[in-house]
């Protein structure tokens, strides 16, 4: 009975000791999107904040799912932000005392250790007609354009980690026979639809790349593999430079911890990608290893997609 229960025991202590080095994902929270007002004002002025909010929208129910999207992510309930936001705000009204630690601070959000901040602060959508005298032909073009500023905060620090400006282009073309509805400025759901996933990849592999860096998790010979996979901003062409992390960077005024020293030791280009994990060759090699990051340095012309010239 008592090798019974050592036995017991000891498998106990082996799982607990698995689940606490089990590595848990960092947890995330989403505000609500929105335009800033003087974009409100100048889209209202054009007549076009219909199409507006419906763009405002399908980034806002898209976003949430892409950042989940990235594997590395635990995505806190809207409903729960809400409200620590709104506690937060009665914090910072004088209303509360400080000195308690229960009181919630601008910035600390419990549960979420970071906080994705999206605000629209440029939206274009007109058409643009070119005419040929000599052909007797003219040509639209239909320009759309979306931008956002998207922030990332460390709720445990109250600190920003980054600020992106992220913007989206798109030229429909056709000619002189399309529907001319679109004109005035609304944009068809097919369009807004396709530019809001589009941004909220962006905007969710900012947000990996910041909080978790791309990094080397296997080399043979001179292909290195890397744990970025399908759906995470990588193409077959891309190429990455390779750091080895050295040790901290301290302020010496502040203390503040800055982030690790990094070195260039190598460079990739990306021959093939799977869903979990990518592939490349190395190009340059001066010591690549696994653990190592990969910053982007040249992303791979896009191939053209023939549904784009259609309005």
């Amino acid at each position: 009975m008592r090798k019974i229960t050592a036995i017991l025991l000891a498998i106990f202590a082996v799982s607990a000791i698995s689940a606490q080095e089990t590595p848990q994902k960092a947890t995330i929270a989403v505000t609500k999107v929105s335009a800033t007002n003087s974009l409100s004002q100048a889209v209202k002025s054009r007549g076009a904040s219909s199409s507006m909010n419906r763009i405002l929208e399908s980034i806002d129910s898209n976003l949430t799912s892409a950042i989940q999207d990235t594997r590395k992510f635990e995505v806190v309930s809207r409903s729960d932000l809400d409200a620590v936001m709104r506690e937060q705000d009665f914090s910072e009204s004088g209303n509360v005392d400080l000195s308690d630690k229960n009181a919630a601070r601008i910035g600390k959000l419990k549960g979420a250790k970071y906080i994705v901040s999206v605000a629209v602060d440029d939206y274009q959508d007109y058409v643009r007609k070119r005419s040929f005298a000599t052909l007797g032909e003219s040509t639209e073009v239909r320009i759309l354009r979306l931008g956002v500023v998207a922030k990332i905060i460390d709720s445990t620090k109250g600190s920003i980690l980054e600020t992106a400006n992220l913007v989206i282009n798109e030229e429909l073309r056709n000619s002189e026979k399309f529907d001319s509805a679109v004109a005035g400025g609304s944009a068809t759901d097919a369009v807004i639809s396709r530019m809001a996933r589009q941004m909220c990849s962006k905007i969710a592999n900012r947000v990996a790349d910041v909080v978790f860096p791309a990094k080397i998790i296997g080399k043979t010979g001179k292909i290195g593999t890397f744990n970025r996979g399908d759906g995470t901003g990588v193409s077959i062409g891309d190429e990455y430079e390779i750091f080895a992390l050295g040790e901290a960077m301290i302020d010496p005024d502040t203390g503040e911890n800055l982030g690790a020293e990094e070195v260039s030791v190598g460079k990739l280009r990306v021959t093939s990608i799977a869903p979990k994990f990518s592939k490349g060759t190395i190009i340059e090699d001066n010591g690549v290893e696994k653990g190592q990051v990969l910053r982007l340095i040249k992303k791979a012309a896009p191939i053209p997609n023939d549904d784009n010239n259609e309005l």
